[in-house]
């Protein structure tokens, strides 16, 4: 795929349906295969940039990560509206869709600095579940694939993991092999191995709700992103590179070497979609 102004960095990246959306600077863009792309806020502010960190979607109904709250669709961006959380305004910096969504319509959004918010009604409205959340500074979240039946959820935070066991109302905080560590980026496999990747301390996985943990992959630098392929491949994003392991983190390959911004995988057709700093978005089949 070609791309944007190499100015306007990518905050986030989803593939769905065989649609791609790109979370920028200068708001939610659809990308597609031929390299055209469309900003989807254009008939909504047509001449003010909106930085979006974070993009959901289900169906026709798309939730955006923007300053204050969330940006909500029901068309699949034909149409916007602004669903405000309280106040102070704050940034929301992730998004995860329930298994389930569909039906129960819950949704958690996290902040920069204002901890948790929970949907039930498919983001319409929002309140803030940050009882037991001594951290309210979140990077990551993701839901157990059997949430409607457990009701368990993660929180990857400034200071560590935070877990759920009641869908949000809830947390306690996990312990981590090296004390406090923040927590940019969370993956739950099928079979519930949590997969936690380190500012300071690489990927670590726990296959007990995090009573123990395991160092997969040792980095100096941080580990923003990690994605679980079908056939068992993990990958992660280190600082601004891509690495691949097919052993369970035995070793690892090269994938991208530099200038990354951040990536994504679409599980159906294996595909990795990986955003340049220079605007441009590479697919690579894995």
């Amino acid at each position: 795929m070609n791309s944007v102004d190499a100015s306007d960095r990518t905050n986030g990246l989803l593939a769905a349906g065989g649609v791609v959306y790109a979370a920028r600077q200068s708001g939610l863009y659809r990308l597609g295969a031929g390299g055209e792309e469309r900003n989807l806020y254009q008939s909504w502010l047509p001449e003010q940039d909106l930085p979006t960190l974070a993009v959901a979607t289900a169906g026709d109904l798309l939730l955006a990560g923007i300053h204050g709250g969330v940006a909500r669709s029901q068309d699949g961006g034909a149409s916007w509206a602004a669903q405000p959380f309280r106040a102070p305004a704050p940034l929301v910096t992730c998004l995860a869709l329930a298994p389930g969504f569909e039906g129960d319509g819950c949704a958690l959004a996290g902040t920069f600095e204002d901890g948790v918010f929970r949907s039930t009604d498919g983001g319409e409205t929002w309140i803030a579940v940050n009882h037991g959340l001594f951290d309210h500074s979140v990077y990551a979240l993701a839901h157990s694939s059997l949430f409607a039946d457990d009701g368990i959820a993660y929180a990857g935070t400034g200071s560590g993991i935070y877990r759920s066991e009641n869908g949000g109302r809830l947390w306690w905080d996990l312990t981590m092999p090296a004390g406090d560590e923040t927590v940019l980026s969370l993956a739950l496999a099928e079979k519930g191995a949590l997969y936690a990747g380190c500012e300071a301390h690489g990927l670590l996985r726990s296959c007990d709700a995090g009573e123990s943990w395991e160092a997969l992959l040792e980095t100096d630098g941080a580990l923003n992103g990690v994605a679980l392929a079908r056939d068992g491949a993990i990958i992660a994003q280190v600082d601004d590179g891509v690495v691949l392991s097919r052993d369970d983190g035995a070793s690892w390959s090269a994938v991208a070497s530099e200038n990354v911004d951040c990536m994504a995988l679409e599980g159906d057709v294996m595909t990795l979609l990986i955003a340049m700093s220079d605007g441009s978005v590479r697919q690579l089949c894995i």
